[in-house]
C-alpha cells in the first residue's frame, strides 16, 4: 500500500512539473522557473524519506505537508531571496544555483536522486543565462489575434515536450546499458542536468529561431546592458 501511495505522490510530482514546463514556455518564465524549482525539491524530498528507516515517514501525507511548507516559505520569503540575488548579480545567482544542487547531491548520492538536483542545476543555470544572453519572454506572444496566439502556444509546448521525451527515453536507455560501477551517478546528474538545461534555454532559443515569439524576427530584448 505504501508503494503505491509513493508512486501516485510521484506522478502527481511529476504531471505538476510538467504543468510548470507550460506555464515556463507559454505564460510566465519566472513563475514556471519557481514553480519547476520548488517541485523538484519537493520530488526530492519524497525520494529521500522513502528511503529513510524512521517511524515518521510512514505517513503518507508527510511528503505533501512538506511541500505546502516549502511553497508557503517561498512565498514569504521569495522577496527577499530574489533582491539578495539581484544585488549579488549574474555570479551570485549561478554559483548559488550550483551550491543548492550539489548539497542536494551530497546528502544522499542515490541513482534516484540525482535527477531532480541535475534538474535543478539545469534550470537554475539555463534561465539565468536566458535572461542575459537569450531574452525570451513567454507573455510577450499575448499581444498576438487570439487564434494566431494560441497555435504558437501550443506549438511550443508540444515541440518542447517533444524534445524533453525524446532525450529523457534516449538517455535512458544509455543508462540502463552502463554498468552500476562505472559513475553512472554522475551520468545520470549530467543528462538530468541537460534536460533541464533544455526546458530554461534551449527551448526558448530554439522557440526564437522558429519564430513563436512576439515577432518575426524573435524577441529583441536579449537582457543585455
Amino acid at each position: 500500500m505504501e508503494l503505491i501511495i509513493a508512486g501516485l505522490e510521484m506522478k502527481i510530482l511529476f504531471s505538476l512539473l510538467a504543468f510548470s514546463f507550460f506555464i515556463y514556455w507559454c505564460i510566465n518564465e519566472k513563475i514556471g522557473l519557481q514553480i519547476c524549482l520548488t517541485i523538484l525539491i519537493s520530488i526530492w524530498v519524497v525520494l529521500n524519506y522513502r528511503q529513510l528507516n524512521i517511524q515518521w515517514n510512514k505517513w503518507p501525507g508527510f511528503s505533501w505537508v512538506f511541500i505546502a511548507i516549502v511553497f508557503v516559505g517561498y512565498i514569504l520569503s521569495r522577496d527577499k531571496l530574489e533582491s539578495l540575488l539581484l544585488k549579488g548579480g549574474f555570479r551570485i545567482y549561478m554559483v548559488s544555483t550550483a551550491v543548492i544542487s550539489f548539497l542536494m547531491i551530497l546528502y544522499r548520492p542515490d541513482f534516484v536522486i540525482v535527477i531532480p538536483a541535475g534538474f535543478f542545476l539545469g534550470m537554475g543555470l539555463g534561465y539565468n543565462l536566458n535572461k542575459k544572453y537569450v531574452g525570451f519572454k513567454s507573455a510577450c506572444i499575448l499581444q498576438k489575434k487570439k487564434l494566431t496566439m494560441y497555435l504558437i502556444l501550443f506549438s511550443r509546448f508540444v515541440t518542447g515536450i517533444l524534445v524533453l521525451v525524446l532525450i529523457f527515453f534516449r538517455v535512458e536507455k544509455i543508462i540502463n546499458n552502463i554498468p552500476e560501477n562505472q559513475n553512472i551517478f554522475l551520468y545520470t546528474f549530467l543528462c538530468a542536468a541537460f534536460m533541464g538545461f533544455w526546458v530554461s534555454i534551449a527551448a526558448p532559443w530554439l522557440f526564437e529561431k522558429l519564430r513563436l515569439t512576439s515577432s518575426p524576427t524573435g524577441n529583441q530584448n536579449t537582457g543585455q546592458k
